[in-house]
């Protein structure tokens, strides 16, 4: 506009010439010349012939009359033209699409579903989680017993049998939601074993394994004067019990009833509250447990996470928060929603004693379509300090077990009980030196979680601990002496989700992959629509202004004519 205004100053310079501007000392009329009565007549009949075409250019560049129809003779009033309904429905939409990006209205939802309420979805998954959840067990069967007892062999020679496969009917029961954003609630976790999943191997196999009573109880009195040991001996001698025994598979789990102890029960309740002992019994004995899980109402992202465990967020037989701490710790119902790329998470179950710190390690991956976030244990993680010197706390009593090995005695009930990767994997190599056999396979032995960074939904688990018993001076105890100073492998087990069943796998697809993927096409289709409409408007505005400068050049040609 600005380039045609000066275009049209030199139309009417040659029009009216270098020195046709007004003179005497009237004031200048609208049209350019003096009202005075020393006006020149020739002009002013110019400047009143210019009137009609000023006015057309005026209507050829009014703006107005691009985007609105002009007012019927006598009304001052107008209405949008279809240019103008297509420019407002441009903005419009690109507005709308905008307000899509920024609100996110599907993350507002998700986040809203994530919330534990009564009756909701994800609460119910929670309470009970419609999952396969198994965990196999790997016994240790000694090969040649006889012969170690009897001093003929150095070393015990294991052999892995396994594996048992149970199923693990896991459930949260007795909920009552708090106040501050919490539910209390008592976890249930029995286990139906699988014969199907477990091949040839039955409960009532019959292998030589450690008797857990005796060398727990040996392990005990050896630290105690020769009156508390004598009778002690004195039993152990008259019933002929051995440190290895025949056992099924069952009763070495789930226990059987024993003298040792039935009078351990009887005399030491206080100690041993129970009249058998199985690692796999008293892993799952979850009767007087009770926690305190965050609902997501102050965080939906928290949702089915460890606010307190036994009534604190520290667990009693660890000293100091690094080691203690299970708060924002997962069960493996449901980890942290909207993972960031440097998050660490944790992990805690009884089993373990203690939360494990899990890291990532790799976001490309998909399981059943949905995307997966791997985490695995940090390294070290069963590090006693020599790693880390933060790890000290996980000496028990001040005395540190060998890199690979934690003490988990207060959680087994006084039994002489370590954890560690099983066979021994990424322990001190001394421990290796106890028995033969072991084999440990970073492939076949590592634990790793894939989870779903958006949701926190375990899509694939494999978690694998081994227990064994860490025997210290038992030259004093009838039988045991062989075992002083050993670190002995009972069993190894594996808790595993090999995936999510079809139903659920189904719904979280939907909600995960294909509602996302929904809210971007609304979100860039009303961009798109938008930007369509408004450049169709702006294409139609400026094909009349190119119109209009055609007929400006057309207008000015016939002044010209007309002038001269």
């Amino acid at each position: 506009m600005r380039d045609f205004a000066s275009l049209l100053g030199g139309q009417y310079q040659t029009i009216f010439g270098a020195g046709s501007s007004c003179s005497g000392t009237g004031n200048l009329s609208s049209d350019g010349c003096s009202s005075g009565s020393s006006g020149s007549t020739p002009q002013r009949r110019r400047s009143e012939s210019l009137g009609p075409f000023r006015r057309r250019l005026r209507s050829e560049f009014s703006l107005l009359d691009y985007f609105f129809h002009q007012p019927k003779h006598g009304r001052h009033t107008r209405y949008p033209n279809r240019t103008f309904m297509l420019m407002a429905a441009g903005f419009m939409f690109i507005t709308c699409g905008a307000l899509v990006h920024i609100l996110d209205p599907y993350l507002l939802i998700f986040k809203w579903k994530l919330i534990f309420q009564e009756g909701s979805e994800i609460f119910n998954l929670w309470r009970t989680p419609p999952v396969d959840l198994y965990i196999k067990i790997y016994l240790f069967n000694v090969t040649n017993a006889e012969d170690f007892l009897a001093g003929r062999a150095e070393k015990m020679q294991i052999e892995e049998v396994g594996p048992y496969v149970y199923r693990e009917l896991m459930s949260h029961d007795n909920i009552t939601f708090n106040e501050n954003g919490t539910l209390s609630t008592r976890p249930h976790h029995p286990l139906i074993f699988q014969k199907g999943l477990s091949g040839n191997l039955r409960e009532d196999d019959v292998f030589m394994m450690p008797n857990i009573a005796l060398l727990s109880i040996a392990n005990v009195a050896s630290k105690q004067p020769y009156f508390y040991r004598w009778p002690i001996n004195l039993l152990i001698r008259q019933t002929r019990v051995q440190p290895l025994e025949r056992q099924t598979a069952r009763e070495f789990m789930y226990g059987y009833p024993t003298t040792l102890t039935t009078l351990g029960n009887t005399f030491l309740p206080s100690w041993i509250s129970f009249d058998k002992v199985g690692l796999i019994d008293r892993m799952y004995d979850f009767d007087d447990d009770f926690e305190t899980i965050y609902t997501g109402e102050t965080s939906a992202s928290m949702s089915g996470l460890y606010d307190t465990y036994l009534g604190s967020p520290n667990l009693a037989q660890w000293n100091g928060s690094h080691c203690s701490n299970i708060r924002n710790a997962s069960d493996g119902t449901k980890f942290k929603s909207f993972v960031e790329p440097d998050d660490q998470l944790l992990f805690f179950r009884k089993s373990m004693c203690r939360a494990q710190i899990l890291i990532q390690n790799g976001t490309d991956h998909e399981i059943d379509g949905l995307k997966a976030t791997k985490f695995v244990f940090e390294e070290n993680a069963l590090d006693n300090g020599e790693f880390d010197p933060r790890n000290k706390c996980y000496c028990r009593e001040g005395k540190c077990l060998p890199r690979g090995l934690i003490d988990v005695t207060s959680c087994y009930y006084g039994f002489p009980i370590a954890l560690s990767y099983p066979h021994f994997l990424d322990a001190d190599p001394k421990v290796l030196m106890h028995v033969n056999g072991s084999r440990p396979d970073p492939k076949a032995h590592r634990s790793h979680f894939m989870i779903n960074p958006v949701s926190g939904l375990p899509l694939q688990l494999s978690v694998k601990f081994q227990i064994n018993m860490v025997l210290e001076d038992l030259s004093s105890m009838a039988h045991c002496e062989k075992f002083s100073n050993l670190v002995v492998p009972t069993l190894w087990f594996e808790i595993t989700m090999p995936g999510l069943p079809k139903s659920l796998l189904t719904r979280f697809i939907f909600y995960l992959k294909i509602l996302p993927f929904g809210d971007q096409v609304v979100k860039h289709s009303l961009l798109a629509f938008g930007g369509i409409l408004l450049l169709v408007a702006i294409t139609k505005v400026s094909l009349t202004l190119s119109s209009a400068y055609s007929s400006a050049y057309r207008i000015s040609n016939e002044l010209r004519e007309s002038l001269w």
